[in-house]
């Protein structure tokens, strides 16, 4: 089960940071900036948050907005806590 979690979290941050990789490089995509920022605030939300804040940091793409500041961070926040009472939990 942890093998499965571990390679999970692997493969959705790695989906993350492709996702703004191409996003910034080429023209693939081409959607509004509403519905890119949907798709990474969803991805952050099923667990891609670190291939999001990498690939923000590696390419300096739009740090100072809200999404970047507020909400990935918050999520971040929530699920770590999420993870930690978890952990609690099978340990008592």
């Amino acid at each position: 089960m942890v093998n499965f979690i571990v390679g999970y979290f692997i493969c959705i941050n790695i989906i993350s940071y492709i996702f703004i990789w191409l996003n910034i490089r080429t023209e693939y995509i081409k959607l509004s900036s509403k519905w890119i920022d949907t798709i990474y605030l969803l991805f952050s939300i099923l667990g891609g948050f670190v291939g999001i804040m990498v690939a923000s940091e590696m390419f300096n793409y739009r740090k100072k907005e809200k999404l970047f500041k507020r909400w990935i961070p918050l999520v971040i926040f929530i699920e770590a806590c999420i993870i930690l009472y978890i952990i609690y939990k099978v340990r008592s």
